[in-house]
């Protein structure tokens, strides 16, 4: 049992550290329909472009603890790797352990 706790820490502190790192792009390279973390104003901001265009930004950081959420194009919801809560476009909480949305931010 504890070697699999171990195992399941170490893997949230590979994504914590992990997400941190990884290259992101330009908020203008983002097609309708799509989501994902990208650089905006020098920050990193979670963002979907709607059908119509229109932008929608979040934080990026899971209000559970702050590990970086990821977009799913399938379900067109944010995901957080390390504890598995999801979020809604809008940033509204679908499944926890998180019980408060994602902020919104002003790009």
């Amino acid at each position: 049992e504890a070697p699999a706790l171990l195992k399941a820490q170490a893997e949230v502190a590979g994504h914590f550290v992990g997400d941190r790192l990884r290259p992101v792009p330009p908020v203008d390279a983002l097609p309708p329909g799509e989501g994902a973390v990208v650089r905006a104003g020098g920050d990193r901001v979670a963002v979907y472009r709607d059908e119509a265009g229109t932008l929608h930004a979040l934080s990026p950081r899971c209000t559970h603890l702050g590990c970086l959420v990821a977009f799913n194009a399938a379900e067109r919801a944010w995901e957080c790797p390390c504890h598995g809560s999801r979020f809604d476009t809008d940033g509204k909480v679908i499944e926890g352990p998180a019980t408060k949305p994602l902020e919104r931010r002003d790009i």
